[in-house]
């Protein structure tokens, strides 16, 4: 019983004696991420702050981009149409990630369908692939980023065999969307559309 409070003791102390809770704050102080308009997001975090943006190119082929500064410091094509732009921190590093709704056909599924696509700042600067998903449970609808939590949830409005509409919460987990929950009734996000794009 005296080893266990003593090593509890010792805990407590070398925690306030480095400030491992005041570090945490710290941290999600300089972290945050604004979604400007519907193709802009400006981030602010550890690794230093910037724009993620999505430019159309021609009427169904955009590319992400990441600026800093002036300079677009690293860009990704995607060759497809874009029907939602979106950012947050979905795996809790501090980091935004960039999620982006795409209609395409895959490999295992030849009709066309909106997918979720989703992007990671590799070493806070290169745009790289996280999850290029063909499929959440059912056919995708639409998604928002729930940013109440660290990391973030992902959202989905998605329709059943049947026809009706089901919403479900993901978390980002190893390779891919893992389910949460479905949550309550909310009303279906106002906007879904095309995107506005400069």
């Amino acid at each position: 019983m005296r080893l266990i409070a003593k090593t509890i003791m010792t805990v407590c102390l070398l925690s306030c004696f480095y400030g491992c809770g005041q570090r945490q704050d710290v941290a999600v102080r300089e972290y945050s991420v604004v979604q400007t308009d519907s193709v802009t997001c400006r981030y602010r975090c550890p690794m230093g702050e910037g724009i993620l943006r999505l430019t159309s190119v021609t009427d169904s082929t955009y590319r992400i981009e990441h600026v800093r500064g002036d300079s677009v410091v690293d860009s990704w094509a995607l060759n497809y149409p874009v029907y939602r732009f979106t950012c947050g921190d979905m795996t809790g590093d501090s980091i935004p990630e960039v999620l982006v709704g795409t209609i395409k056909t895959t490999r295992y599924r030849p009709e066309k369908d909106k997918r979720l696509f989703i992007f990671h700042l590799y070493k806070g600067r290169f745009i790289r692939p996280l999850w290029l998903g063909s499929r959440v449970g059912c056919p995708l609808i639409d998604f928002k980023v729930e940013t109440d939590t660290v990391p973030n949830f992902v959202h989905t409005w998605e329709r059943r065999d049947n026809g009706d509409t089901i919403e479900v919460l993901y978390r980002l987990k190893g390779f891919g969307l893992k389910y949460v929950a479905s949550p309550p009734a909310l009303p279906r996000r106002e906007g879904a559309g095309r995107l506005k794009t400069k």
